[in-house]
């Protein structure tokens, strides 16, 4: 999970959901856990209503647009949460080749084609720090597409932001193909609209990244023919840990319910094999020459020299003319330090118990730099 939109740093903060998305999400709310009081309520059903009126206004307004945009196929990066597919999504958008959903659009899905340019115009470049790991962004910084899904109201995995109590059916949750057909078309057509939308903007082929996108890798070769992947991997060990504050932070900024440190616990555990199982999935359906990987370890040693193998491998153009902007990005991230984080033996346990097997298959061992086995009490 990437950027989350320049929160203020006090209580909850609310996701710009439609109509159907908060009828949807309201309906869901376990009673027995809810913390969402009438004020709360009232506000996520006002919003919603203007929400979605004001996507009415945006569809109406650049309908012959829409109806002519023609989508070239997407680059999709993917990798499970916290295995750096936001500095490999920064990277690519160095390349003025591509375009990309901007933070503003993902949170503001319902208008972002009639107030963006204003809002910019207006606001400048404001910026501020993921809570998650202190890395900088603005309004204008690529973001996760599968927000912007989410308020549009497909069906999506970040309805447990809201929710958590969504978290007890991993598989439900994550995988499309449990929802019914109705969920999927929704989910289809969702998609293809945003993209529809971010085309008429900027009429380049879109580099997205969401980490929920490697959940439906499988469906995402037919739907977009010609697309490109490039799958990223970290070590576990570091992507757990790293899960269990991001989880927190986001629960702590969304949630409607009342959410268990074990509650996140078992939902990572259970939710990187689903994801395994999903890229392996993917792989089988995907053609070699369209998919590239690389280890997050290889592309902070040496950001260049791996983005420029990923393009060869990918075959796309450009490279050399992107060099000059990727370089002087690199350079402003070059301070950035790496948060160090602590697991517990029991956690630590856990993770040896149900991934093992997957960390020796990819060669990775205890991350002595950047993880701490807390001592026993």
């Amino acid at each position: 999970m990437g950027q989350t939109p320049l929160p203020k740093q006090q209580g909850k903060q609310r996701l710009r959901l439609s109509r159907g998305a908060w009828r949807r999400i309201s309906g869901r709310i376990d009673p027995s856990r809810s913390i969402a009081g009438y004020k709360t309520r009232l506000l996520y059903s006002a919003a919603s209503a203007t929400n979605s009126l004001l996507a009415k206004m945006q569809s109406l307004a650049h309908a012959e647009a829409l109806e002519r945009a023609k989508v070239p196929p997407p680059i999709f990066l993917l990798g499970f949460w916290r295995s750096g597919t936001t500095l490999l999504h920064e990277l690519f958008c160095c390349d003025t080749h591509f375009g990309f959903p901007s933070t503003y659009a993902c949170m503001n899905a319902a208008h972002f084609l009639l107030t963006e340019q204003g809002f910019h115009k207006r606001r400048g470049k404001q910026e501020a720090y993921r809570p998650m790991d202190n890395m900088q962004y603005s309004w204008t910084s690529p973001q996760e597409d599968e927000f912007a899904l989410f308020c549009m109201g497909a069906p999506s995995p970040y309805e447990a932001l809201l929710v958590p109590s969504l978290m007890s059916d991993p598989k439900v949750l994550l995988d499309l193909r449990q929802h019914s057909p109705e969920n999927q078309v929704r989910w289809k057509q969702t998609l293809q609209l945003f993209l529809r939308e971010l085309t008429v903007q900027q009429s380049k082929p879109m580099v997205l990244k969401s980490p929920t996108h490697g959940f439906t890798f499988p469906l995402l070769p037919s739907l977009f023919p010609g697309s490109r992947f490039v799958i990223i991997e970290r070590n576990p060990y570091e992507v757990f840990a790293s899960n269990l504050k991001l989880w927190q932070t986001l629960l702590d900024m969304y949630s409607l319910e009342i959410a268990s440190p074990e509650q996140i616990e078992k939902f990572v555990l259970a939710a990187y094999l689903i994801h395994e199982d999903a890229i392996a999935e993917g792989i089988h359906k995907t053609a070699p020459e369209d998919i590239a990987r690389v280890r997050y370890e290889d592309l902070i040693a040496d950001p260049l020299r791996e983005l420029k193998r990923i393009y060869s491998e990918l075959k796309l153009s450009g490279f050399e003319d992107a060099r000059p902007m990727i370089e002087s990005y690199i350079a402003s991230v070059a301070g950035h330090q790496r948060n160090r984080l602590v697991l517990s033996p029991a956690q630590k346990n856990s993770v040896d118990q149900l991934w093992g097997a997957l960390i020796r298959e990819k060669g990775y061992g205890w991350p002595e730099n950047w993880l701490t086995l807390k001592a026993p009490a």
